[in-house]
Formats: C-alpha cells, structure tokens, sequence
C-alpha cells in the first residue's frame, strides 16, 4: 500500500509558498482539501495586504467565488476576491494572481469575463495565471491537472478504494479470477445523483426501451451532504429545451419517467455525512472522502459494464473537456463507457490509459454536437446492453487486464510532482520578486 502512495517530493519544497485570500485548506484546489500537502502551505485571508518577504506570494481565486459576479454581476463579490489595492504588487511582479479551479463547469468565457474585470481595474492580462480542469482551455497563461475535474488524482479516487477493499483493490490476481468466473446478476451499473438534462435522456432511452432492469440504476437527484432543491417543474422546463433536436419517440413519456424519481439503491444514510478514513497509514494523506467516492463492489462484481455518467455534456462548441471522480471510478473498477465531454477517452489513453474499445465503439469521443454525440453514446449502450451473454462475458474477461493496468496507472500518476512543476513555471514566467532572497533559502 505505502508504494502506491509515495511521492519522491519534499513537502518542505511548499512551504515557501503564501496562498492569500484563502481562509482555509477546505477554499484550496479541488473538492476535498489534500491534507498531506496541505499542512505545509500557508494560507493567509488577512486584509492588510503586507506581503511576507521572503515567501513566494500568490493572490488565489477560485471560480466559485467568481460565479455570483459572472453570473449575476455581483460587482460586490469579484471586488472583495480581486481587489484593487493588489494591482500595483500584481503588476510590478511581487505577488502572482492565480485564478483557480474547484468545480467541474468552468468553460473559457467564464474566466474570459474575469479577465475584463482585472483589466479594467489595471491588471494587465499577461500577469493573469491560470489553474484549470479543461484540457481544451485556449486561455492564456494557463496550466491544466493531468486529472482534470480529481486534480489530486490517487488520494481523492484510489484512497477511499484501499480504504473500504483493502484485500480487492487493487484487484489482485484471485479477484480478478473471481470477477471471471462471477455469474453476472446485472449487464450494466449507473449511478446518478443531480439532475442533468442528459441524464434525464439516458434514463428515458432505458426506461422507453425496457432496459432499466437489467442494470442497477439511481438517480437520487442528490441527496444528504449532496442535496441540491431541484423542484420537478424546473427539470421539465429544461427539459423542454434540451431535448428539441434528440431522438425523443414520446415526450409525454420522458416526463412521465421523472415520477419515478427519485430512485436511490444506496443505504438510506449513504448520503448523509463525509466518511472518515479509517487505516491510519491512509489517515497522514487524506482524512475523509465523500460518499460518491466509492461504488459498492458487490455490484460492480455482479455487472459487465459500467455508464459514467459526468455531471457536464456541454463542449462549448469544443473548447471545453473534463473529466471528474465518475470517469476515473468507473475506469479503474471495470469497462466503461462515458456520457460526458468529447476528447476524454483521448486525454485519458494520453495519461497512460487504456479504454474498453473491444467492447465500445468509441468513435463517439470525437464527436463536438453535445447532441449527437450523446445520441451516439445511448446507442452503443443499447447496443451491448443486448448483446449476447456468452459474447459479452468474453468481451469482459479479456478487458480485466485493462481494468487492472488502469489502477496501476492512477497509482503512477504523481499529484505532487505535477502541483510542484506547475507551480515552479508560474514562478519562473511571472518573473516575481522576493524582496527577501536571503531569508527565503
């Protein structure tokens, strides 16, 4: 288990960092802080704006705290989270402004009107930086996470699994033997929380097709800690929208299926509260994990395929791809194929990835129509959902050896190292000044 963690960074290395406007780890990077880096940086949210000289000082914003002036002009928010007195040390090279990501919606036009509002308060554009979840992003000054919408890679996805399965996971060689000679109760696995217009097609096309009952299925429309008021009025309202140009037989039909819902076939508690590690190895890199990441391994077992289903379908014409915790579940723990942003598959097989094109037509990954790309992905869905058992089970066999280099390379993949690089260019590109080398060393 420790080589699966290690990194072969010196935390000391972060330590030299003041991340301000910042309260808290639980503000920082990401869904879930990363407690192992964590407590060797510094976070600063005082107001005085007295730069400590021998650190390396960085103004950080994440979007949310930028949405309520994007989205509803707030000039109130963006004006507390970028305030003017920080022009002057942004632009004379004594402080970096770093606009960050935290959530899984951060298309290019999002931070495009950030940027107009730095500069018309006097930042100039070139000292603007860029952390972001979109491997598509054509902002300047920019720096993707190789895992995109999990940036902290294994300690988010892999620690709840060795946590919870420490004698399955990674799958060793009696599991997979196991998972061979299973007799599979289900064809597919889908878990769904929010209410997503392409989820809502998803859940249609099966339930119109009479394929619901070959899988286990949810759709929660969240609920506990992940509880989002989402009345079914508005779900029909967006609905009426989204679905104009799919492939919909009978639209009375697809909003009668949202009667159904909420459908949850976790525990009646699964939702309520974070879940705390309990290894105490584990316990120094990560404290607790949210329920969603992890899925029930007896039903993962007792299927051939698992429907990720990413909370964003939207490629803005292209220039937006991510992925989150739901793609990386389902690729590590068994063939899956994905309702989400083009281009994930190649960004993923780029990583070191392997994907499931044995048993999925995957050409639909390149497709840019939101619509037609989703349209193209239910059919393969349909597709293997009726394919013959025998020919499946096959498929699936042969595919186990990818399931299990997938674990090995989200293991591989070095969070640290990556943060350390990132942060050692933007150092080096914003030309900054540490008034204090000396003390710095």
């Amino acid at each position: 288990m420790k080589k699966l963690l290690e990194s072969t960074v010196n935390l000391k290395y972060f330590n030299q960092y003041v991340f301000h406007n910042v309260n808290s780890d639980k503000e920082f990077i990401g869904h879930t802080n990363l407690y192992y880096l964590c407590k060797n940086l510094n976070f600063n949210n005082d107001r005085d704006f007295n730069f400590s000289e021998d650190k390396v000082n960085i103004w950080y914003v994440r979007n949310d705290k930028c949405s309520d002036y994007v989205y509803n002009n707030q000039l109130d928010v963006i004006r507390e989270n970028i305030p003017n007195e920080i022009v002057d040390y942004v632009n004379s090279n004594k402080l970096i402004l770093l606009l960050s990501t935290s959530t899984e919606f951060e298309c290019d036009h999002f931070w495009e009107r950030v940027i107009a509002y730095c500069k018309l308060i006097g930042i100039r554009e070139e000292k603007i930086y860029f952390l972001t979840s979109n491997y598509k992003t054509s902002l300047p000054n920019s720096y993707c996470f190789d895992f995109s919408g999990i940036c902290i890679g294994k300690y988010d996805v892999g620690i709840p699994w060795l946590d919870r399965y420490p004698n399955q996971f990674p799958y060793n060689d009696d599991y997979i033997n196991f998972l061979k000679n299973n007799d599979k109760g289900k064809r597919f696995l889908c878990l769904n929380a929010h209410y997503r217009e392409h989820r809502h097609y998803i859940f249609y096309k099966l339930y119109k097709n009479n394929l619901q009952d070959l899988g286990y299925y949810s759709f929660t429309l969240g609920q506990g800690m992940n509880s989002i008021e989402h009345p079914k009025e508005r779900m029909v309202e967006e609905w009426s929208n989204y679905s104009e140009e799919l492939d919909i037989e009978d639209y009375n039909f697809s909003i009668k299926v949202l009667d159904n819902l909420p459908i949850n076939i976790e525990q009646d508690n699964f939702w309520k509260d974070a879940i705390c590690i309990k290894d105490e190895y584990l316990k120094q890199f990560h404290q607790y994990y949210r329920p969603w990441m992890l899925k029930d391994l007896d039903m993962v077992s007792d299927t051939y395929f698992n429907i990720a289903t990413e909370s964003n379908n939207d490629s803005d014409h292209g220039k937006f791809s991510y992925f989150s915790e739901k793609v990386m579940i389902g690729w590590i723990t068994q063939p899956t194929i994905i309702i989400g942003t083009p281009f994930t598959i190649e960004h993923l097989k780029s990583l070191g990835f392997e994907s499931f094109s044995e048993l999925f037509d995957e050409s639909y990954d390149t497709v840019i129509s939101n619509d037609e790309r989703l349209m193209k992905t239910y059919s393969e869905i349909e597709r293997v959902c009726k394919m013959p058992e025998k020919e499946l089970k096959a498929i699936y066999n042969d595919l186990l050896f990818k399931v299990r280099h997938n674990q090995d390379t989200l293991f591989k993949h070095d969070f640290l190292i990556e943060f350390k690089n990132i942060l050692e260019s933007i150092k080096v590109e914003s030309k900054l000044v540490i008034l204090n080398r000396e003390k710095s060393k």
